[in-house]
């Protein structure tokens, strides 16, 4: 065991000397942070877009100038063009988008209120829900006094013609209507329970434009992993398992794909907790504990399959465009593709992400560890079928 435990270590201080795998690690921190830096003038406010197909119509006016003047969390902005507003949410400029059409008073009138309003919103969107709820308020606002004039007007008789009507129930639904939005938002601490200033929108380290810190957090991870993949081909090529029993070599090789994965892990970790974004030391800790364990059975699953250092390098490429496209790192193309979404059970990256997007996912991400000791089982089988 000794033996064992002074390879390790001869193996991390060769893997540090490595300059290929050294800049990898201080790639990390020096992108973040200077990302960080372009960010911090941006607005930290999520983004939420309007379009109107009459720009003109007096509703359009009103409840653009009511939405933009809104207090809630959101930040609203008008879009000239509703492809415009579907690019910036696949894009993840925006967490969502509405568009108004044209005859959205006729059709309420009528009672065609059924997907009037169309809702822009990808999958990993987490505010669409209590937005939604502020805008149709708005909207209700406006609409209400003809929806409730032309409602009595039709069915009862209060001795008036429609003018007396509408000027009535104007009077007193603006009597009775008090706030301009359902919620109010309060930022309470999870350890004492005070309720804290609100963060503002230059707050960086509270900045939605902080969130794809993960998704390159997990993506280099896994290139650390991967590079660690490359350089077991090279130790394997000039013998430097031979000289231990087959029985060992599986815990050896994983030995040797774990270390640059922790060693990746080690520098991600430390870049979200000085990010600002990370949630909790405990719950971070033990979830990248985990991704560096599933990276590690990735890569070993690798190993075992994929026999060449030519053909995983050719992999690197596709498996980082891959979780860069199909998993939520940035912008999640699945939602125009849906059949890509099949490949996300695949790519490893996903499975850390989806336990901070929605951390009921969490278990997901500790299951998929499982496979570790099924490489190793596999590995030992590969090992002892080839003695005999």
């Amino acid at each position: 065991m000794k033996r064992l435990g002074i390879w390790l270590l001869f193996m991390s201080k060769r893997l540090l000397k490595r300059p290929s795998f050294v800049i990898i690690l201080c790639l990390l921190p020096c992108l973040l942070f200077s990302y960080r830096y372009l960010i911090s003038e941006e607005s930290g406010a999520v983004r939420v877009g309007l379009c109107f197909e009459d720009a003109e119509a007096e509703l359009s006016g009103e409840l653009r100038e009511a939405l933009l003047a809104n207090d809630i969390f959101a930040e609203f902005y008008v879009c000239q063009e509703a492809e415009e507003l579907y690019l910036d949410v696949a894009a993840g400029r925006a967490e969502c988008g509405y568009v108004f059409p044209a005859d959205l008073p006729e059709r309420f009138l009528e009672r065609d209120w059924e997907a009037a309003v169309t809702l822009v919103v990808s999958d990993n969107s987490r505010y669409a829900d209590y937005i939604s709820e502020a805008v149709y308020a708005r909207l209700f606002f406006f609409l209400a006094d003809e929806l409730v004039t032309d409602y009595l007007a039709t069915h009862a008789d209060f001795g008036g013609g429609r003018e007396e009507i509408e000027a009535f129930i104007a009077e007193r639904y603006r009597e009775a209507s008090s706030a301009d939005s359902i919620f109010v938002f309060h930022y309470v601490d999870g350890t004492t329970g005070e309720i804290q200033p609100q963060k503002g929108a230059d707050d960086v380290d509270h900045n939605y434009l902080t969130k794809p810190i993960r998704g390159t957090v997990a993506l280099f991870v896994l290139l650390a992993g991967l590079a660690g993949l490359v350089f077991w081909f090279q130790d394997e090529r000039e013998g430097r398992f031979a000289a231990f029993a087959y029985y060992k070599r599986p815990l050896l090789s994983l030995g040797s794909l774990l270390l640059p994965a922790l060693l990746g892990g080690v520098v991600g970790f430390f870049c979200l907790e000085l990010s600002g974004i990370a949630a909790g030391f405990w719950r971070e800790l033990a979830a990248m504990l985990l991704y560096c364990l599933l990276v590690t059975a990735f890569c070993n699953l690798l190993r075992l399959l994929i026999p060449s250092v030519n053909a995983v390098c050719a992999m690197i490429p596709i498996l980082s465009v891959a979780s860069y496209l199909c998993c939520p790192v940035i912008m999640d193309i699945t939602t125009f593709l849906p059949a890509l979404a099949y490949i996300r059970p695949i790519l490893v990256v996903d499975y850390y992400l989806e336990a901070f997007l929605q951390p009921a996912e969490f278990w997901k991400l500790a299951a998929a560890v499982l496979l570790l000791p099924v490489t190793v089982a596999f590995d030992w089988w590969k090992q002892t079928r080839a003695r005999r």
